[in-house]
């Protein structure tokens, strides 16, 4: 921005007849010109020419003393404004820049602003939204400087009526045509896409089949249109990528290392190898379903946003060859949800603290607040104890919004642990009876499945809403917040508030992603036939080392659900064709720390006992309310949350609370995979 002149304020002279007369002060002006970045316009031609017809409607004794202007959209608000660089690309036109909008309004403010008049081809150069070109003219009316537009006549002895009304018009006008150019063009580009043509640089796996323009004067002018094709090299690679994802279920940087380790089979996408944001675009891309997606990214006041996966465009049936189908890349999104920064692997971290192997690692959540239970080491004189913590801080306002209810301290004994998921691999995995136990609860029919998905749909629609009252808190909070700069407090509460809509926005959008992909499934009655070919080891898990057990959770997806408040632990495990690869490895006896003859388990906090069968012991409690009060505690929280508990009816005296287990998800298609599904739950009591 130019240094402002050390001279009086100018005044602007009274005019006769509309114009300045002769021998009148000098009337210092700032040219305010504007040029958007659209591919067919030639910016140096409409600056060249804004600044001609300005020149040319300076009445006598006006002159331009300072160039404002700048290459963005009229869109954007005020304060957003003359912050870019485009300009820079035609600095050179031969046009003098003392800088863009935002530089004008910081000039005009100054004591001793360097002009007194602000003209313009257009009034729509001064901005295409009506309220932010209304702003700008309130600003620059405070500091006693008008604006003027070359299709206006120079009255400055007040405000003309006519001249307000025929401004305001053309703003709408320039609003109103700024919105519909914008809608056609998304019209437009939705036709484009649903024809099955790629917008952009053809994704990873594929080629551009460039065809001639539909057209025929842009086809004479070489332009083209692009279709997708496969890549035969590097096809494969996505193919393998999506198959390590969703059946091996191995994090990004496991798999960014296993393609690096391979260059040659795996090529990277460009000169620097493989990353785990270029994977992670990969896994997120559902262009290689074969379907053509639009609408993933808007630009919303001159930000690009993610759109949640509900709003994106999809074409009714795949339009070019298609690497993987539409289950997997559901599946990779889930399996990322998931994931998240979870360890790949059994072996100890380079952390200095991971002294042993913790077989449940990233398997533990709390059922409050779903959070990763981490490892935790307790002595007791000469004895060590194994734990796993919620990470949950209630005396952080965001964690403590998140799960109102969430106990002070969450924490799962690994003894109990072990206890838990040896009753469950003795029983619902390797034991005699697992095919009664699984057929119990996957649904047998169709009609059984569809009710199934519409219960998990209506449990994630319950959360959405939850989210959005949340979303709509803060936005009431943030406009009720005083504007004053000086307020830090109101300040430091603000940056709070749009961090934690920024969290929600990211939760829902998780949701809606889940969400579009349940309505994607289709009820099928359950197919027991894959455990046949699981075998009957017997009770084998009390004997395996922490290692080796790490193994066999991985295999199974091992997940368990802690509840504190309900005193129930919900697991849940799935057996795909990986895992029956898996086995034979892990239940090799001549494996080093491999014992079968292990009896016992470690000091344990407490028994434990079936919520499906009798119970294994019956605990006494302090709690002397009736199982028939229970039992309607049980259908109340069901129907509040619409997730169905699968559970029997604990006797009276047992300390049995059934809560809120995770249902498992609906078998999914994966590519040569089969899968099945099981879970259980456990009520525990501390001794």
């Amino acid at each position: 921005m130019a240094t402002p002149a050390q001279t009086a304020p100018v005044t602007i002279p009274a005019a006769r007849n509309g114009s300045a007369g002769d021998g009148a002060e000098p009337v210092p002006v700032a040219f305010l010109g504007r040029t958007s970045t659209l591919e067919l316009q030639d910016p140096r031609a409409s600056l060249r020419r804004q600044v001609r017809a300005s020149q040319q409607w300076l009445p006598p004794g006006w002159f331009i003393a300072a160039y404002y202007w700048d290459v963005e959209s009229g869109g954007l608000d005020l304060d957003r404004r003359g912050h870019g660089d485009a300009w820079k690309a035609f600095a050179g036109a031969g046009i003098p820049r003392d800088g863009g909008i935002a530089d004008l309004l910081a000039e005009a403010a100054s004591p001793v602003p360097k002009f007194a008049v602000v003209v313009c081809e257009d009034i729509e150069r001064s901005g295409r939204d009506t309220f932010n070109a209304l702003k700008l003219e309130k600003k620059l009316s405070r500091q006693g400087i008008p604006v003027f537009a070359t299709d206006e006549p120079a009255v400055i002895e007040g405000i003309n009526a006519t001249t307000v009304l025929v401004r305001r018009v053309k703003q709408g006008v320039a609003e109103w045509l700024r919105l519909q150019i914008k809608e056609k063009t998304w019209k437009g580009l939705v036709e484009h896409s649903l024809d099955g043509w790629n917008i952009g640089t053809p994704p990873y796996g594929y080629l551009a089949d460039r065809i001639p323009h539909p057209v025929p004067v842009k086809a004479s002018q070489g332009r083209t249109k692009t279709r997708l094709a496969l890549d035969p090299v590097r096809a494969p690679v996505v193919a393998q990528v999506f198959t390590w994802r969703t059946v091996d279920k191995l994090g990004v940087p496991t798999i960014a290392a296993r393609l690096n380790a391979d260059p040659a089979r795996y090529p990277a996408p460009g000169s620097c190898g493989w990353s785990v944001p270029a994977l992670a675009k990969i896994l997120g891309n559902p262009k290689y379903t074969g379907h053509m997606v639009f609408g993933r990214r808007r630009k919303t006041n001159g930000r690009h946003v993610r759109v949640p996966a509900a709003r994106w465009l999809w074409t009714p049936e795949p339009v070019h060859p298609a690497i993987i189908d539409r289950q997997t890349w559901d599946a990779a999104q889930r399996v990322g949800a998931e994931h998240w920064t979870s360890r790949d692997g059994t072996g100890l971290s380079a952390h200095p603290a991971a002294t042993r192997t913790y077989p449940y690692r990233g398997r533990v959540r709390c059922r409050d607040c779903r959070r990763r239970m981490a490892g935790l080491v307790k002595t007791r004189g000469t004895r060590t104890y194994f734990y796993y913590r919620c990470p949950h801080n209630q005396a952080d306002p965001r964690q403590a919004a998140l799960a109102l209810d969430h106990p002070r301290t969450v924490q799962a004994a690994e003894a109990t642990l072990d206890r838990i998921t040896h009753l469950f691999f003795a029983e619902h995995v390797f034991g005699p009876g697992r095919a009664a136990l699984l057929a119990a609860q996957l649904p047998a029919t169709d009609a059984a499945a569809a009710a199934d998905r519409d219960t998990q749909a209506a449990a994630l629609q319950a959360r959405l809403k939850r989210i959005k009252t949340g979303q709509d808190s803060c936005i009431l909070e943030l406009e009720e917040l005083p504007a004053d700069p000086s307020d830090t407090a109101a300040a430091a509460m603000r940056a709070r508030i749009r961090a934690r809509f920024t969290e929600l926005h990211a939760e829902r959008e998780r949701f809606e992603t889940e969400l579009a992909a349940l309505a994607e499934v289709v009820p099928q009655a359950a197919d027991l036939t894959m455990l046949d070919e699981l075998p009957m080891p017997g009770d084998i898990v009390p004997g395996l080392p922490p290692d080796l057990k790490a193994r066999l959770f991985q295999a199974f997806d091992l997940h368990i659900l802690w509840n504190k408040p309900g005193q129930q632990a919900t697991v849940h495990a799935e057996i795909t064709d990986a895992t029956l690869r898996a086995l034979p490895a892990l239940l090799d006896p001549s494996r080093d720390g491999y014992d079968d003859t292990a009896d016992g388990y470690p000091e344990d906090d407490g028994p434990v006992e079936h919520l499906f069968d009798p119970p294994i012991r019956l605990v006494l409690s302090h709690n002397h309310s009736s199982a028939l009060t229970r039992l309607a505690d049980v259908a109340r929280e069901a129907d509040e949350t619409g997730v169905r508990a699968i559970c029997a009816a604990p006797t009276p005296r047992s300390r049995a609370y059934p809560a809120k287990p995770r249902l498992p998800a609906k078998p999914r298609q994966l590519p040569a995979t089969s899968f099945l599904s099981a879970w259980a739950a456990w009520a525990f009591c501390s001794a």
